[in-house]
């Protein structure tokens, strides 16, 4: 019998660097009816390669079949499914803040030091600041500050992962 609970799971792709690529990684996902969460692509640390990092959800099963339907893409190398217990995931969110009064400035700088995030631009009108963390904490920054009414805009880079210890996705 087939499980039919459904989990967030993150896929680490190490794929030849060249046109296409994504196209057919993405292709792949659309014609199997998968979403992507999130989905960065960047060169890896091996010349001509590049790591691509997906969040998706789906049973058990369902990520089995997509690991087993990456590996017949000739240009994916290796392909990994990594567990939250044992690796890193992180996501950047760059996040415009509108000040309207100086209570909420001091609001505003406030929730910035408790979300360990860091101004990068300010005049008196916005600030801009960056914040490096896990989906989950972006999302309550983003939701409290959507609350204040002072969210202009933010721009999320997706998430990136890297095994814990000793364990990693690469070529020998």
């Amino acid at each position: 019998m087939l499980a039919t609970t459904s989990s967030e799971y993150i896929i680490v792709l190490l794929v030849e660097d060249h046109p296409g690529v994504t196209m057919k990684i993405a292709g792949m996902f659309g014609r199997r009816g998968h979403n992507m969460i999130s989905f960065t692509g960047a060169p890896s640390d091996k010349k001509g390669m590049s790591r691509i990092v997906i969040k998706t959800d789906g049973t058990k099963e369902q990520i089995e079949q997509i690991q087993k339907q990456m590996n017949k893409l000739i240009e994916v190398v290796k392909v990994q499914i990594l567990q939250p217990d044992n690796c890193i995931i992180r996501e950047l969110a760059l996040i415009k803040l509108v000040i309207t009064d100086e209570l909420t400035h001091q609001k505003i700088l406030s929730m910035v030091e408790i979300y360990h995030g860091k101004v990068v631009d300010a005049n008196l009108k916005q600030v801009t600041l960056e914040m490096v963390g896990s989906s989950e904490k972006i999302d309550a920054f983003l939701t409290t500050m959507n609350n204040m009414n002072v969210l202009r805009e933010a721009s999320r880079s997706g998430n990136v992962a890297l095994f814990r210890g000793n364990d990693s996705i690469f070529l020998h």
